[in-house]
Formats: structure tokens, sequence, C-alpha cells
């Protein structure tokens, strides 16, 4: 039976620690309906910004009815870069292989892993079970087919044949008794090689093409070839790319084929394919990979659990496109084939109002992030909320960005938005082209609630108002009296130092006393006190805002009692340094089961059971036992 996996669940994204904001959990069962005595196969993939950190305690729920081996464990990694910034991603990926015993509708797991400090967990799975075989004939017990078990690759017991044929295994030593006529060659052009570097089992890389320019995609290729029989592939690693951006292809469709190469026919499996775009120009190299080879027929490698193969190293020339005909506006790595497509709505508005500008760059490549707006006087662009799809299609990474904007327009009449471009450079035409996408034109009317000052004057007119215009004849305006002709100007002027320092010390007392006032508001008890009314206000309006309030009271309260800025620590290992610190155990786990309690009713609601008032309640009555709280010897 030909297995293919179908993705069952979402991602799950976890809570409760800044570990868990960034895994990403995936299930994964390679068939949903399954005959009596077959098996079947459940995975569960981890992924996190970073390092994934230690897994252990794996587990796998079943019903009654079904066993299951493993879990087989194979780690993954992949490389991202948004806005200029890259980002490493890693992870694992577990297998388990389910036996199914009797008929029924069955529902197992959900699969979990501990990550370090935390449990990520997936989704259930729902498997129906058909008495007969799913093939249609008589029920059979047989062992299913694992894409990841190369020791059994056909899923056959070890033969390479379907039943019912009576062909020798290739590996047999014995001679034909007739000559047999030549095979075609049934395994794809890719795997072929023309000299086998190790006669037991060999890793190799390829790296295609091998002359691009910036930015333009090249696919790495990772295959295992065994010549000894079957065989496992444990603890692969992912294949080096430093100079590269990784866009991951997802799982790998695992075909095992017989390749005959020097006079023996091995097993060979393609591993990894992995689409990479390159970041700088120069010979990169990429592609190292190590794998364990596991089977009966492969010694193991000194304090290794198998033998142990190390792929070659793949090399690309990598090249900046040319600067003759290079249009303005072009960014280096921005190729590919692309389109640009745009929406504008309302058509009509009034001056001063906005229009909604909707961009979408679609095509083949690494789509980039940006695309160039039209500058004209009395547009004002803001900056677009971006929406992304990329997928692989038969190893050609495409997709689409799209970009909405918001424009405000000033300016009365019809006025000529332009057009969005991007500058790109095609390599397979090796030339530089631009996607545009024309706005058209937009009506503004007058609008009739602006304000209007015909009378005021304009902003840049310094001497406006300086000359008035008289509006009748009369006698000539009086002069006025010069201020040094006054005995009062010579009084100001020499009581003016002594009313400068006078003015000081009024500003310098007031300041001091606005220093106290601001120092008494802002002071921890303050705080304290502030954040514990509002957990107490905000309890029966806004559960969210009660949330915050109190697990501020609680931060603001260890720092009141110890000194201790706890928001830094992370909460499971809050409680140990509250004891650490001198707290008695029960109160700093009092403490610690607050903050849970605070996660629990964020992200769960009224569903959890915590009433935000009672909360709020104890969390004013363990700031006042913390501080009347006794420390030990150990603080």
């Amino acid at each position: 039976m030909r297995f293919a996996l179908t993705a069952l669940a979402a991602t799950a994204v976890l809570a409760a620690s800044p570990l868990a904001h960034a895994l990403e959990v995936n299930t994964q069962v390679s068939t949903q309906r399954v005959g009596v005595g077959e098996s079947f196969y459940v995975q569960l993939t981890v992924m996190a910004d970073g390092d994934l950190g230690e897994l252990s305690n794996a587990r796998l729920p079943l019903p009654s009815g079904m066993t299951a081996t493993g879990p087989s464990a194979s780690p993954r990694s992949s490389v991202f870069m948004m806005n200029g910034q890259t980002t490493r991603r890693s992870g694992a990926t577990l297998s388990w292989t389910v036996t199914v015993n009797k008929a029924g509708t069955f529902r197992l797991g959900p699969p979990s892993v501990s990550v370090g400090a935390e449990r990520a967990q997936g989704r259930p799975v729902q498997v129906e079970v058909v008495a007969g075989g799913t093939s249609g004939g008589p029920a059979r017990s047989r062992r299913g087919t694992d894409p990841f078990d190369f020791l059994d690759p056909f899923g056959r017991g070890g033969s390479l044949f379907p039943p019912g044929f009576n062909f020798k295994s290739p590996f047999d030593d014995d001679e034909p008794e007739q000559p047999e006529k030549p095979e075609e060659p049934s395994y794809p052009e890719e795997l072929r090689v023309d000299k086998a570097p190790d006669p037991l089992a060999f890793l190799r890389t390829t790296l295609t093409p091998n002359q691009v320019v910036v930015g333009q995609q090249v696919t790495l290729r990772a295959y295992a070839y065994g010549g000894r029989g079957g065989f496992n592939l444990e603890n692969p690693t992912e294949p080096s790319h430093a100079d590269f951006l990784a866009i991951e292809s997802g799982p790998e469709n695992v075909h095992p084929f017989l390749v005959p190469v020097g006079g023996t026919r091995f097993i060979a499996v393609k591993i990894r394919e992995l689409p990479l775009f390159p970041l700088h120009a120069g010979t990169l190299r990429a592609g190292n990979t190590k794998a364990a080879f596991v089977g009966r027929a492969y010694p193991a490698s000194p304090g290794s659990q198998g033998l142990q193969r190390e792929s070659n190293w793949a090399e690309v020339t990598v090249v900046e496109p040319p600067l003759r005909g290079r249009p303005p506006g072009y960014k280096i790595g921005d190729v590919g084939e692309y389109q640009l497509s745009a929406t504008v709505e309302p058509r009509q508005i009034l001056a001063g109002e906005s229009v909604a500008v909707v961009g979408k760059l679609s095509g083949i490549g690494n789509v980039p992030f940006k695309i160039q707006t039209p500058e004209s006087r009395g547009l004002e662009w803001m900056e677009p909320a971006l929406t992304e799809k990329m997928e692989t299609s038969n190893g050609v990474v495409q997709g689409s960005r799209t970009f909405s904007y918001v424009v405000r327009l000033n300016d009365v009449g019809s006025v000529d938005l332009g057009e969005l471009t991007l500058p790109y450079y095609n390599p397979k035409r090796q030339q530089y082209e631009i996607a545009r996408a024309a706005l058209g034109v937009i009506e503004v009317k007058a609008n009739p609630n602006a304000k209007v000052a015909h009378d005021e004057p304009k902003p840049d007119d310094r001497l406006a108002g300086v000359l008035r215009p008289r509006g009748a004849l009369g006698a000539p305006a009086r002069l006025h009296q010069p201020l040094s002709d006054s005995r009062g100007f010579w009084a100001t002027l020499l009581l003016a130092p002594f009313g400068v320092v006078l003015a000081g010390g009024v500003l310098s007392a007031a300041a001091r006393a606005r220093a106290k006032l601001r120092e008494r508001g802002t002071s921890l008890e303050a705080q304290l006190g502030a954040a514990l009314e509002d957990a107490k206000k905000l309890a029966k309006s806004d559960t969210q805002g009660s949330v915050a309030a109190v697990e501020r009271a609680v931060f603001l309260a260890i720092e009141l009692k110890l000194g201790l800025k706890a928001r830094a620590i992370l909460k499971t290992e809050l409680a140990a340094t509250l004891v650490q610190r001198g707290l008695p155990e029960p109160r700093a786990r009092d403490i610690s089961q607050t903050l849970e309690d605070c996660d629990t009713l964020r992200f769960v609601g009224a569903a959890s059971g915590i009433d935000p008032a009672g909360l709020a309640q104890r969390a004013a009555t363990l700031s006042g036992e913390l501080q009347r709280e006794k420390l030990s010897p150990v603080s």
C-alpha cells in the first residue's frame, strides 16, 4: 500500500512561557482508513525559533485494539529572511508505527512531547479500521510501508518485488539459470552516479543550477545510497547552507530505487530537497550533511550505532545582475518572474479623505517584500499592511504578497495616482523587467466641512497685519511715548536682578515640591495600590485588563518585599528563586500559582472557571501577607 502523509491539524500555538510562543506543533497521519492487521504512521512535528531544546517523554495515547512502536526522531532546521531580518528555525519530527487489530472507528492521541520545561501537544487523530483490508481482498496481517524506513523500503517483508513474482533478489549471489535481458533504467535520472565513492554506503549532495545571480533560486538535493541491502537512515543532519536563504518545502515523499553503480546495485533515496536563494555574490558552498546507515549488512562505526557517512560539498557560482540596463530603484536580490496588479476604492471622495489601494505581487521566485509607490504632491501614502502566500510547487518557489495601503488626497480635482512598480531581473530572459500596475484617476471634490479662513493671513506672510489701512479720514495718529521716558522703566531695570533671584528661589521650591509629589505618586507602594485598585475595578468589565493589573500587582509586591524585579525570571523558575531569596516555600508557591491562574484566565477566559474578581481579591490578600512575611536567614 502506498502512503501519502495527510495533514490533519493546523499549527497549535502553545502559551505560558516565552519559549512556548515560538513553538509550532503539527500532527500528520499516513492514512485515515486502514484494514484490520495493517499498519499506519502518526507523525508529530515540533518547530521553534532558534534552538528547539531537548526532547523527552514522547507519548501517543492509543485506544484498545491498537499497538504502537517508536517513536523515531529526525531533526529539521531552516533559515528565513523577512524585512532584512534572518531567522533560524529548528525542530524535530517524531514518527510512531501503529498496528490495528479490530475494526471500528477510533480516536487516538493527541501525541505530545516535552520540549525542555514545556509540553508540546498535537491534535487527536481519527482513523477508520475496516475488515478485509483496504485493498478489497481478505484481511491479512502485513507490515505497512513506512516512507522513512529504508530497512524495508518496498514494504514487502524484505522482498523487492510484489507477491506473485518469483524473481530473485538483486542482492542474491546465485547466478541465474538463464541470461536475463538488460533492464531498462527505472529510476530518476537525478539518482544516476558514475562511480561510487564508497562500496558500502555513501551520501551525495547536488546544487543546481551551478551558475546563478544573487537572489535566483538554486535547489539543494541530498541522496543516500546503500550497497548492502535495506537500511535505516538515522540522525541525519540538516545540509549546510549558511550563505543562502532557505524556504521550507514541507515533508519529503521518500521513494527508494535500485540504482546500478559500477556493477553494484544500490538502494538510493532522495532524503532532502531544499530551495535556496544566494544572499551575496561569490563561489558559495552548501550541502554537507551527515547520517548513520543502520542495517544487518552495515557495520557500525567506532563509537556509533550505525555506519557514519558524510556527504560532499556542492558549489555554485553567484554573480550580481549586470549593471548595463539596470533600472532606477532596482534592489539586489529581486530576481524572478513577477506580475503586479492593483485595485483602488473608492474612485470619488472629498478632499482630505482616503482611498484604499491594494497591490498584489505574484510570480515565481522569492517574492520581494517591498514595491515602489508613486510620489506626487497632495498624496500621503501610509505604511502598508502585508500578507503573503508562499509555496513550493515541483521544487519551484512561488507565491504572492499583498500590500494594502491607505492613501490620503488633499487637492481638489482629478488626481492621477500614478502606478505601482517593481524593477526585477528575469534570469530566463537574462534582462531587467519592470512589473507595473496603473492606479488610475480619483475624482476629489471640495469638502464642505473643511475649515476655510479667508480673512486669516497666510502662514508664510510674516508681515501680514503689521500695516492695516485706515477705514476713514481723521486726525493723525498719536505717537506713543517711549518707555525710556518713564520713571517706571528705570525702576524696573534696577530691580530686575533682585526679581530674577526671587523668581529663581520660587521656581526651585516649586520644583522640589513637584519632585516630592511625583516621588510619592510613583513609589512602589503607590504603584501597588493603584494596580490592586485597577484589578478590582476592571474585574467585571474588562477581564484582560484586570488580569494584567493583577499580574502587575504581584510583581510590584515581590519587588517591594525582596527588591527583586521578577519579570526578568521565567515563571517556571520563579518559585525556586523566591525561596532562594528567603521567602517561605508555601508563599512562593502561592505567588507562582496566582501568576499561572492569570495566564490561564487570559488565554482560556471564562471557560477556565476562574473568577476575575476573586483573582483580584486573592492578589490583594497575597500582597498584604507578603509584606508581613518574615524572611529566612538565607536572604
